[in-house]
């Protein structure tokens, strides 16, 4: 049986590769943040590629590495840098200073193809686009992709060296050992930690060798001309539909992921074709061909543009607008990069060959990754002053900023002059340790505060993030009294015995596994002095009969502490703080606006009533309905009698609106202190 010409098979491959990364594109658009299987199908197309492409030229003896390595990454290396260049001047013009430090690290570390060991160092989940999310996200693919690359020339000449004929057959064994390891691997450690196992290279490992395995096994494996075509749209078919039912983020690298990489494997399985109801024809047609033709830079643009754009309009989701601007905004950069960078790097004089080519390709590699890494450095070490000069501030005048600006007691002690950056002035602990956020499967976390040893009393701090934010409160408290104070959180979660509702609906299913989990931990400790709660009054449970919402969340959380082991331990419900915005985006266009301009004035001139920002959380009722639970309003510190200011004692409030900041709260910690040592008497 004839082969099928090399040609077209290449071209139908090429548009595969094309259709993959767009649809990683479009998903990232118009997706609502669901992650399609496009990436997946481009590990798998690589491993092809360059397996075939290095058989045959080490067999051939055509082989030279210095060569081979500076071709391939000044190819790969150049429109890489020049998105890497302008995600950096998107990041000086809109995004906000606070990012530029880890945005810098994400520019070296992309620049040396280890953007995914970076962001599992920094534990960043991949997922919807944000004003917070990364720019360089995405670049995680191409960090292993470059790795591979790196490592996989040197695997193949080493296999050659020892079975010099047998190299397909040896190579075969090799790949397949591997493949399975990785297989493994991916999917026990997606088990453990799914953001880990989405970045790991050894995780990945399996997709690329899936298709190494084909290009060993492609000449043996010549399904019949008439299946071709149907192997190649049921192909088509699985990479396009991945991204619809499948949660990506979540999934991959696990066994769903097989179902784009097989898709790719059956379309190049199906390639080659004659017939004429195959997809050979519109994998050629002209759009698709001219993506496919710009894929890859299209693929490096979109992101850094779409973070820039919701950076600057302040806005925290993907609408018809931002995609309407960045896609074109988008292809149009992808056009230039691939026409004056890519198809230039790919063409150059013969003569800049073997290490010159290399020794470019290095160098430009490691000019960038130097310059940005130092860049960051100098960037986290100004921050780090500032920090330290406006913490000596804060303790210079403690007791007379923040809530103790509301306490009568303190009336007349002297404040500085000038509104103090909150933001910079207290390094708030990331909660890591007590943090349950998106991991999948759900962690229980439980950090301690103050002493584990010899302490006299031992609190248990529950809730979502707004028990969270009280951490700087709760770790003063801790150390000024000798407490011991254990915090366990869940990000939209809290200990309520009805289900949450509302959006998003997959974190639903998260929150019911947290709580069965804090229900498991709480039984099983018999030393809890009390129990402290809280949660955003901005959250909904479900309702019975003509409940209002109010009464379902007392009645859900009443519910929930009915159940803890003993009694006789006192349940502490703090009233939530003031909701200021309830909305990022407002709060950024809108607040945040009016306190940059204000300054100290902020407190009067960007106030609002306090009936407006005092939201009911459930918890006094909840506490009405409970024997032995107890209700702390910190309001009053926040608030006066008719109005709540975004500015208090001359520190910002608020992060976000609807989060307080980290000096604010450790502001809080002798008057939330002083109420649970009442109650605990």
């Amino acid at each position: 049986m004839p082969q099928p010409p090399p040609t077209q098979r290449i071209a139908e491959i090429h548009g595969l590769r094309g259709l993959a990364l767009a649809l990683v594109v479009v998903f990232h658009l118009f997706g609502h943040g669901r992650v399609s299987g496009g990436v997946d199908v481009f590990l798998a197309l690589t491993g092809f590629l360059v397996t075939r492409s290095l058989v045959r030229r080490v067999a051939a003896g055509e082989l030279h590495l210095a060569d081979h390595y500076g071709r391939t990454f000044l190819r790969l290396s150049a429109p890489t840098l020049v998105v890497l260049a302008g995600t950096a001047a998107l990041m000086v013009a809109v995004m906000p200073r606070s990012v530029w430090g880890s945005t810098l690290r994400e520019i070296a570390a992309s620049a040396a193809y280890v953007l995914n060991w970076e962001m599992i160092r920094t534990q960043l989940t991949y997922g919807a686009a944000g004003p917070s999310a990364s720019p360089l996200q995405h670049f995680w693919s191409l960090a292993v992709q470059g790795q591979f690359l790196l490592v996989w020339p040197l695997v193949v000449l080493a296999i050659w060296w020892l079975a010099r004929r047998r190299l397909p057959q040896m190579l075969a064994v090799v790949v397949a050992v591997a493949t399975v390891a990785s297989f493994v691997l991916a999917w026990r450690l997606g088990a453990a930690d799914q953001q880990v196992a989405y970045f790991h290279t050894l995780a990945r490992f399996w997709e690329l060798g899936v298709g190494a395995l084909l290009a060993l096994g492609l000449d043996r494996l010549r399904p019949p001309d008439a299946v071709r075509p149907a192997l190649a749209w049921a192909g088509l078919a699985m990479v396009a539909s991945s991204g619809f039912w499948l949660d990506g983020a979540a999934l991959f690298p696990g066994p769903w992921a097989w179902w784009p990489v097989g898709g790719a494997l059956l379309v190049v399985l199906g390639s080659g074709s004659q017939a004429r109801w195959g997809p050979q024809r519109p994998l050629a047609m002209g759009p698709l061909r001219f993506v496919a033709d710009i894929s890859f830079p299209l693929y490096l643009w979109h992101w850094p543009l779409l973070i820039a754009w919701l950076s600057w309009t302040h806005t925290t989701s993907i609408g018809l607008l931002a995609a309407l601007v960045v896609l074109p905004s988008s292809t149009v950069l992808a056009w230039l990069t691939h026409r004056y960078v890519e198809k230039p790097a790919a063409r150059l004089d013969p003569s800049f060959a073997g290490l010159p080519r290399l020794a470019a390709a290095a160098v430009a590699m490691a000019v960038v990754a130097g310059a940005t890494l130092a860049g960051a450095v100098e960037v986290e070490h100004r921050d780090a002053v500032a920090k330290a000069a406006a913490m000596r501030t804060a303790e210079k005048y403690a007791g007379c900023i923040g809530a103790a600006a509301m306490d009568p007691a303190t009336e007349g002690c002297q404040a500085p002059d000038s509104l103090l950056d909150a933001q910079l002035a207290y390094e708030a602990p990331d909660g890591s340790g007590c943090w349950s956020n998106k991991e999948r499967p759900v962690q229980f976390k439980v950090c301690t505060l103050g002493p584990t040893r010899g302490y006299s009393r031992h609190l248990l701090a529950i809730g979502d993030s707004h028990n969270n934010q009280l951490v700087p409160a709760y770790r003063e408290i801790a150390e000024q009294r000798g407490w011991r104070i254990d915090v366990a959180g869940r990000a939209g979660c809290h200990w309520n015995a009805r289900d949450r509702v509302g959006p998003p609906r997959s974190s639903l299913e998260l929150c019911g596994q947290w709580k069965e989990k804090l229900a498991a931990y709480i039984s099983t400790k018999s030393e809890i002095d009390a129990y402290v709660v809280i949660h955003s009054s901005q959250v909904a449970v479900e309702t019975s009969g003509d409940e209002s919402g109010g009464e379902a969340l007392s009645r859900g959380l009443a519910e929930a502490w009915a159940t803890r082991p003993d009694p006789a331990v006192p349940v502490i419900a703090i009233q939530d703080s003031p909701i200021f915005e309830g909305d990022t985006t407002r709060f950024a266009r809108v607040v945040q606006p009016c306190i940059d301009q204000a300054g100290l004035a902020a407190e009067s001139t960007c106030d609002r009533s306090r009936r407006r920002v005092v939201l009911d959380d459930g918890s006094a009722g909840a506490t009405r309905l409970t024997p032995n639970a107890h209700h702390i309003d910190l309001t009053d510190y926040f608030c006066g009698d008719k109005t709540c200011s975004p500015v208090v004692g001359n520190l910002q409030v608020y992060q976000d609106g609807f989060h307080i900041s980290p000096l604010f709260a450790a502001t809080l910690a002798p008057y939330l202190g002083d109420r649970i040592a009442a109650i605990l008497r």
